[in-house]
């Protein structure tokens, strides 16, 4: 971050004192600050007026070089970017080597426990974005989608942001997300209808990864034989189950 930030003002051509590790650090602890204390603007933590003013913050730095900063800060090379019609053309990549290192350490630094889930999660935002997302249903209808497999502690062990649909008309997405953010093998993995299909669960069967979702009857390779909803009373069940030991429970 720090050499990017520099660089990035190079490329600019103003004259500059060249941030450090020190400053970094201090700027993404007083993002992190603010983000609990909360003011109208984030220069009114150095206000000259008493009620708005923080002593601690504005002791850790001064206002110019956090502006400064927060122009210019900077994770990789603009000069570097693939264009949007070359073929590894990334919607990410000013943000990607961060993305990977925090990919990396959540799966180093926790061993999640025997049974996780497989969903999709909403970062809020209303900002212009071509990778904003809209979803009625959701409690966070604007945003970011992103792709979590999580712990059932609810820690996220892996994450992929979704960056919306490629050239090609894309198939079975839920089975492409999900053999993709499977690095770490659980024992027991849960997803809803968005994902579950038989070629799934085959797939998971194949890695020994048991697995249970809830599933859409409309979905192919699915037995025709079972109960219909009219007949079937409080209480009642019926199953089916492959060749391939896969179960199918109503």
């Amino acid at each position: 971050m720090v050499y990017q930030t520099n660089l990035y003002a190079t490329q600019k051509g103003n004259a500059f004192t060249p941030v450090t590790v020190q400053d970094i650090l201090c700027f993404l602890a007083i993002n992190i600050g603010m983000g609990i204390k909360r003011l109208p603007s984030y220069r009114d933590f150095w206000s000259t007026n008493e009620i708005l003013h923080d002593a601690f913050v504005s002791g850790l730095m001064r206002v110019r070089k956090f502006i400064w900063i927060l122009g210019n800060i900077h994770l990789n090379d603009n000069n570097l970017m693939p264009k949007k019609s070359e073929k590894n053309f990334d919607k990410l990549y000013k943000v990607r080597p961060l993305l990977d290192h925090l990919s990396e350490m959540f799966l180093k630094v926790f061993k999640p426990g025997q049974k996780q889930a497989i969903d999709e999660s909403m970062i809020k935002f209303k900002g212009r974005s071509s990778l904003k997302q809209y979803m009625p249903k959701k409690p966070i209808k604007r945003g970011y989608k992103v792709w979590m497999r999580c712990d059932s502690s609810g820690f996220a062990c892996e994450f992929q942001i979704y960056t919306g649909k490629t050239e090609e008309v894309e198939r079975n997405l839920g089975e492409r997300v999900e053999q993709k953010i499977i690095r770490q093998k659980p024992h027991v993995l849960f997803f809803d209808n968005y994902f579950t299909s038989y070629d799934l669960l085959k797939h998971l069967e194949t890695q020994n990864i048991t697995a249970c979702g809830t599933v859409n009857m409309s979905r192919k390779n699915l037995p025709k034989n079972l109960l219909e909803d009219k007949k079937m009373k409080r209480g009642d069940f019926d199953w089916s189950v492959s060749n391939d030991d896969i179960a199918c429970i109503k």
